[in-house]
């Protein structure tokens, strides 16, 4: 069985290795290893590539480095999210092959956003503002939301 889990946080925090004002060019580098699910995420937010850049130049180091030390803690929370994500698949008419949560350093606007049918987007720093504990529940959340919606 394919992974549920597109994580790409830790190619995220390389931007720490920077210079601060190379951090949004670092971004739309790192924004290629899930272009389709970044463009929808950017659609999502409303946000040009301009204000991209201010809000990637605003993050503190020290948060973006407190959130790349405690990056290891949300690993048994993935695995908590993925049985939540089977459970629902029983009984539901989700396609379980086609289920992809993308876990990925983005621009703490908000922690989750359902990308489409079958897709949400994890945005690990808004995810690190509220726990890594709280992952399974948003997963779940996102998930009943479109079994309502569809």
């Amino acid at each position: 069985m394919k992974s549920l889990f597109i994580d790409r946080s830790k190619d995220f925090f390389k931007m720490l290795s920077f210079d601060k004002a190379k951090w949004p060019a670092f971004y739309f580098e790192y924004v290629k290893n899930a272009p389709k699910a970044f463009s929808l995420y950017h659609k999502m937010i409303n946000i040009d590539e301009k204000k991209i850049g201010e809000r990637i130049s605003s993050f503190e180091r020290r948060y973006v480095d407190s959130c790349y030390q405690s990056i290891h803690a949300l690993a048994p929370y993935e695995y908590g999210a993925a049985r939540v994500i089977v459970k629902l698949s029983k009984g539901e008419k989700m396609d379980l092959s086609k289920v992809k949560v993308y876990i990925m350093g983005a621009l703490r606007v908000g922690a989750i956003f359902s990308l489409d049918e079958s897709s949400i987007f994890v945005d690990v720093l808004s995810l690190y503002d509220v726990g890594f504990s709280k992952l399974p529940e948003i997963v779940e959340d996102a998930f009943q939301i479109k079994k309502v919606e569809g």
